[in-house]
C-alpha cells in the first residue's frame, strides 16, 4: 500500500546520467551533518522513510562509492560531473539518505536547516594533508585544503578569509556542490594530486569543475578558455573551493551571494 501524504521529488546529478525519484513528507526541514564528508561536500539531507520510495529512473548502477572510516555508510556521487547525490547506511530497514540539492528546482532559502553533530562521533576524522593555516607576514595566511581521502590537496596564500569572504553561487552545478568559492590568482595556488581530479565541462565550457575522482570533492574551477566579457576577470585566476579547508570554521566565514543562475546562458536543462 502506497504512503499517505507523501509528495514526489525528482532528482538529478548535474549531466543527467543519474535521475530518481523519491517520496518523502512535504520538505520544510533538512538535515545538515558537520561531519568531515558531509561539510566538505555541503550535504543537505532528507530520509525516505523505507527504501522502497527512493526509485532510480535512470543510471542505476553509474554511481560511485566512497567509504571510509567504519564504512558504514556508502556515500555516492556521479563519476562523470562529481554531483553527491546520496548515501546509504549499512543497516537493515530504512538505510537511504538523499542529498536535496539533487531536487529540481532546489531553493535552500525555504528550508529550515537542523544541524546534526557528526563531527562528534568516533572515530574523529584526521585531515590527511594538514591541517595547516599559518601568517606568512601579519596578513596573508596559508591556508591547506584537501579532498576527504587526501589525493588532492593545495596550499592557498591569502588575506583571511574572514576579512574577505566567499561566494555562494545558484547555479546548476554550484548549487548542487554548495561550492564557497575563493578567487586568489593561479600564483597563490599550489596544487597536489592534480592527476587524481576529473574535470567536467558543460554549456559553453568555459569552466572546469575539478572533483576527486575517488571521494567526489569538488576542490577548484579551471577556467581554461575564458570567453565573453562577464569572464575576463578570471583571467589568471584559480578559482578553488573554501569548503574543504581542512578546520576552517565555516560559519565564521562572511558569505556573498552569486547569481550565476541568471548570469551566463545558456539554461540548465537536462
Amino acid at each position: 500500500m502506497a504512503e499517505q501524504g507523501l509528495e514526489t521529488y525528482h532528482g538529478n546529478c548535474h549531466c543527467g546520467a543519474f535521475k530518481f525519484s523519491v517520496r518523502l513528507p512535504e520538505l520544510k526541514q533538512v538535515l545538515a551533518c558537520n561531519c568531515s564528508i558531509c561539510s566538505k561536500k555541503g550535504y543537505l539531507w532528507a530520509l525516505p522513510s523505507s527504501n522502497d520510495l527512493f526509485v532510480v529512473e535512470k543510471g542505476d548502477g553509474t554511481l560511485k562509492d566512497y567509504q571510509f572510516g567504519k564504512k558504514t555508510m556508502s556515500h555516492k556521487f556521479c563519476p562523470n560531473c562529481g554531483t553527491p547525490v546520496m548515501g546509504q547506511r549499512h543497516v537493515e530497514g530504512p538505510s537511504i539518505a538523499v542529498n536535496v540539492r539533487t531536487f529540481r528546482d532546489f531553493d535552500e532559502e525555504k528550508l529550515e536547516i537542523k544541524p546534526y553533530d557528526g563531527a562528534g562521533l568516533e572515530p574523529h576524522y584526521t585531515p590527511p594533508n594538514g591541517p595547516e593555516e599559518s601568517d606568512l607576514n601579519g596578513s596573508t595566511k596559508c591556508y591547506r585544503g584537501s579532498c576527504h581521502c587526501g589525493k588532492v590537496s593545495y596550499d592557498l596564500r591569502s588575506e583571511a578569509l574572514e576579512d574577505i569572504g566567499v561566494l555562494s553561487c545558484n547555479c546548476s552545478i554550484c548549487s548542487r556542490n554548495a561550492d564557497l568559492w575563493v578567487y586568489p590568482s593561479e600564483k597563490d595556488v599550489e596544487l597536489r594530486g592534480g592527476d587524481h581530479l576529473t574535470v567536467y565541462r558543460f554549456g559553453r565550457k568555459v569552466g572546469g569543475h575539478a572533483f576527486c575522482s575517488t571521494c567526489g570533492v569538488p576542490i577548484m574551477n579551471q577556467f581554461e578558455h575564458p570567453g565573453g566579457k562577464e569572464l575576463e576577470s578570471m583571467v589568471g585566476k584559480l578559482p578553488v573551493n573554501a569548503r574543504v579547508i581542512d578546520g576552517i570554521d565555516l560559519k565564521a566565514l562572511k558569505v556573498t551571494k552569486g547569481d550565476g543562475k541568471n548570469m551566463m546562458g545558456p539554461k540548465y536543462e537536462v
